[in-house]
């Protein structure tokens, strides 16, 4: 696992390469959002069945 200094940095580098391969800004970002979305919202369903199982 990396730092997150160098996660910001590998992350920004992605996004740069996919928008000079001539991907549109705002769908970079919106994919971005939904896996964010998706990743969270994983978790939390995770911990809520996790603390439920123990109630």
């Amino acid at each position: 696992m990396t730092d997150p200094k160098e996660f910001a940095r590998e992350l920004a580098a992605l996004i740069k390469r996919y928008i000079n391969g001539g991907c549109d800004p705002q769908e970079v970002a919106d994919e971005l959002a939904r896996e964010a979305s998706y990743v969270f919202g994983h978790y939390n369903l995770e911990i809520y069945l996790e603390k439920r199982s123990k109630d």
